[in-house]
């Protein structure tokens, strides 16, 4: 290009023929354009001419991602899909997410507005309709009764007791998990029993015979000890073995005693369930847990849980969803006598269900 008296104008030259509100409307756009404001083009590369001086720039216009900055509805709006079964979510992707340590995700409200009918029709629907149905199974009748109080998947456990290794573990202080131990006790398993007011516990010492609640059979462990559903500090390393304090994690206790897997786990914690369901899920415990049968307690909030009524009941809720987040699948219901839940008479309720698991990550 040529200017006045024949020479040759350059590139930053030009800039100054060009009429002044053509040149400040340029101006203008490369500031907007700098400026990273919301919407505004990004600059993705430059042009020079064979001189190296900036001749133009190459702009794209991208929409902005504004996902990230909306996460919790988005999110909400996710859970709601999920709820009505119209979004697919990938199994391994899923795996990832929930197995590793994660906070608890509290589930929307039952209704538009908290009620406390809502949350109790939602909750009592969920804990009583099984999301498995098991070919062969292992029950104190031996058959799938709707009386059984708990079952077992025995889909996975066909082989002779000689060919199996399989470790149970039995939380319970009122002997209502005899006939849990003498069912596993017939598969061959490791069995370890945990009772802080048992007074002559073996101290984790195996080949001990069952006593009191823990039956008669052999290949028995008798621990007084109980379930902690806090984060606890690591102070030295313990020997194999030595379980060292009343109140541990269940994570804590598998590590002491050597066990990765816990095949059968039945656990009636007395309403402090629902705190040790949550530290379990946070810390990514249920992986290492095959079955389980837990009774829950509905008559009082349990220990450490507050709120209002609705608010404990979509907790409950939260719980038994991260449940099922973990792997868990419900097997098994069984609904006890009394009809109050959280000091209300609620005639479609009672007061405990054991429930029956298996987890479908193994």
């Amino acid at each position: 290009m040529w200017g006045l008296g024949g020479l040759p104008l350059r590139p930053r030259t030009l800039l100054l023929s060009i009429p002044p509100f053509l040149l400040a409307l340029h101006l203008l756009l490369l500031i907007i354009v700098g400026s990273g404001l919301p919407g505004a083009a990004h600059v993705r590369g430059r042009a020079r001419d064979r001189d190296g001086a900036v001749a133009f720039a190459v702009l794209s216009i991208e929409p902005e991602r504004s996902a990230q900055r909306r996460g919790a509805p988005v999110q909400r709006a996710v859970r709601e899909e999920e709820e009505a079964g119209r979004v697919y979510v990938d199994e391994n992707e899923t795996h990832e997410r929930q197995t590793g340590p994660r906070e608890l995700e509290v589930q929307l409200w039952a209704a538009d507005t908290p009620s406390f009918a809502a949350e109790v029709n939602r909750f009592v629907a969920y804990i009583s309709t099984p999301q498995l149905n098991c070919s062969r199974v292992l029950s104190p009748e031996q058959t799938l009764a709707a009386s059984s109080r708990w079952l077992l998947c025995a889909d996975d456990w066909l082989l002779p007791a000689a060919d199996r290794l399989c470790v149970a573990y039995s939380f319970s202080m009122d002997g209502g998990d005899k006939e849990f131990l003498e069912t596993v006790s017939r598969l061959g398993c490791e069995i370890h029993c945990f009772d802080p007011s048992s007074s002559d516990a073996s101290g984790g010492c195996p080949g001990n015979s069952l006593a009191s609640n823990c039956g008669d059979r052999g290949r028995v462990s008798k621990h007084k000890m109980w379930l902690e559903w806090r984060a606890q500090k690591r102070r030295g390393r313990k020997a194999r073995g030595d379980l060292g304090r009343v109140s541990r994690t269940l994570a804590n206790i598998m590590a002491a005693l050597g066990h990765h897997t816990v095949h059968f786990l039945y656990a009636d914690l007395l309403s402090a369930e629902w705190r040790v369901f949550q530290s379990w899920i946070e810390a990514g415990t249920l992986q290492h847990v095959r079955h389980l049968v837990a009774t829950v307690h509905l008559h009082w909030a349990g220990f450490e849980v507050g709120g209002s009524d609705e608010e404990v009941l979509r907790y409950w809720y939260s719980v038994l969803w991260g449940l099922q987040a973990s792997g868990l699948k419900l097997v098994h219901s069984s609904a006890g006598e009394s009809h109050i839940v959280l000091r209300q008479a609620v005639t479609n309720a009672h007061s405990s269900y054991t429930l029956s698991w298996v987890n479908m990550r193994h």
